[in-house]
């Protein structure tokens, strides 16, 4: 390491054992105009994440419905399993497909 790299790694030591200065809490006044101002808006000028919001909704509910319907058809293949003859014809199936 030369010593370049030295001085900078020491004044990155410390840098981090520097005191941080507590970082004040807004006063209340600026709290409550923030608060009034943001209630005041109209209710169309919201941020892209309450639009979207009721889609996504929609999209997990519409999700889980599929699910559930694609557990519903195929549950009675998935409790029996195949038969021994249709196992016996995948296997022959798949072993004359390899190269």
């Amino acid at each position: 390491m030369n010593s370049l790299n030295q001085q900078f790694e020491r004044l990155l030591k410390s840098a981090s054992r520097a005191p941080r200065p507590a970082v004040p809490e807004a006063p209340f006044a600026l709290q409550t105009r923030v608060l009034a101002h943001w209630r005041s808006l109209p209710a169309g000028t919201g941020d892209l994440a309450n639009v979207l919001l009721p889609l996504l909704r929609r999209a997990a509910l519409c999700a889980c419905v599929l699910m559930l319907l694609s557990l519903a058809f195929s549950y009675r293949g998935i409790v029996a399993g195949e038969d021994e003859a249709v196992t016996l014809a995948n296997s022959a199936l798949d072993l004359s497909l390899l190269p």
